[in-house]
């Protein structure tokens, strides 16, 4: 499977192309360096691939004469695209959903997103999820239960918990989803846990049989409460 570097921040895009941050900031803004604003809004996160980025400095005649020097952020999958898995996003937090989409998508993945635990639960009963990435403090649903509804409607989909309330998460839900990244770690942390589950149930999805299966869940599938 090919790989690709992940740049993640301004920093990161900033030591990627040995200048600074005020200056490629600066190449965004005047030159059209290739950078990703997920939230849509000038201040927001911003994230780069490397690809992108060498394109523009061949195109580019200010960085034409620089290549860039050898560093190595983060490494993300870059998925064919008939593997790639379905991730749905729980989380009640808009901006960083926006966020989590277009750094999953731009590394492959397809993406549904939900920003309760209802909806989120309508979204597995009519789609076909490889991976649910779930928070835990929600307001409608906590992530305690809507895993245990998930786990009611097919517990072979595994479950990521993805939050910041390290302290206030019991240890039964931990026991009950299948990995733990805490929210403001490395993004490196959360592709490879991302990448180890939907390996560990990666299946042909030109296999008809798949498609049989899914419609069975859909049709035995409990309406969200």
């Amino acid at each position: 499977m090919e790989s690709e570097l992940l740049l993640n921040s301004w920093k990161e895009i900033a030591l990627y192309l040995g200048r600074s941050e005020r200056t490629v900031q600066r190449w965004e803004k005047h030159f059209g360096l290739p950078v990703r604003r997920p939230a849509g809004k000038s201040r927001s996160a911003v994230i780069a691939l490397p690809s992108e980025l060498q394109a523009w400095t061949k195109s580019t005649p200010i960085c034409s004469a620089e290549a860039p020097p050898s560093r190595e952020p983060v490494l993300a999958p870059r998925l064919q695209p008939d593997l790639r898995p379905t991730l749905l996003c729980i989380d009640d937090h808009p901006e960083g959903l926006a966020v989590r989409k277009a750094l999953l998508e731009a590394v492959g993945y397809n993406v549904l997103t939900a920003c309760n635990g209802r909806s989120g639960l309508r979204l597995f009963e009519k789609k076909q999820v490889d991976l649910v990435m779930l928070d835990y403090s929600m307001p409608d649903l906590d992530g305690e239960t809507v895993a245990h509804m998930l786990h009611e409607r097919n517990p072979h989909v595994p479950i990521l918990l993805l939050s910041s309330s390290t302290g206030s998460i019991p240890s039964r839900l931990l026991k009950l989803v299948d990995n733990f990244v805490q929210k403001g770690q490395p993004v490196g942390i959360l592709l490879s846990a991302i990448s180890e589950l939907c390996s560990a149930v990666s299946r042909d999805i030109s296999d008809p049989q798949h498609e049989s299966n899914f419609q069975a869940r859909a049709a035995a599938a409990k309406p969200a409460a």
